[in-house]
């Protein structure tokens, strides 16, 4: 039977994931437009391009890394082991370790969090590789328009 913690570490999951993914989706339609139509040179907009993937995901990192730590902290959905005393950035850390699927192991979640972190190391795979495919598909669609 699923307890209060379960169902809210549920309910923040889909939230937080369907945030991601929208806010991913949002980001390749503005990107389009500017590496597209944008009148910068095209070493700009490549650049830009890139430097803007790196930001959607470092966002989508800390929006991983903000639930996990009020679920933890504020809820009391379990746990994460592997220091004594953690901080803030200690779950932010955790989910870019989660989210590249890097996984140290120096971390370990304990109790409901686990379906967050399991559910977040999908996601940023899933994410990281769509990030991927649209920049290689930019590229290909504009490399020859350099200006």
């Amino acid at each position: 039977m699923l307890d209060q913690a379960h169902i809210v570490v549920f309910l923040v999951t889909v939230i937080t994931t369907v945030l991601t993914v929208m806010l991913h989706y949002e980001a390749f339609i503005l990107f389009g437009r500017i590496v597209g139509q944008s009148k910068l040179s095209h070493r700009r907009r490549m650049l830009l391009l890139i430097f803007g993937l790196l930001l959607v995901h470092i966002v989508a990192i800390w929006g991983f890394g903000i639930s996990a730590w009020w679920l933890v902290e504020i809820n009391h959905a379990g746990e994460l082991t592997g220091y004594d005393g953690l901080s803030f950035l200690d779950f932010i850390f955790m989910s870019a370790v989660t989210y590249t699927t890097l996984g140290y192991g120096d971390m370990i979640p304990l109790g409901p969090i686990r379906f967050l972190y399991g559910t977040q190391a999908l996601v940023g795979l899933v994410l990281i590789t769509w990030s991927a495919s649209y920049a290689f598909l930019e590229m290909q669609r504009n490399w020859n328009k350099r200006g």
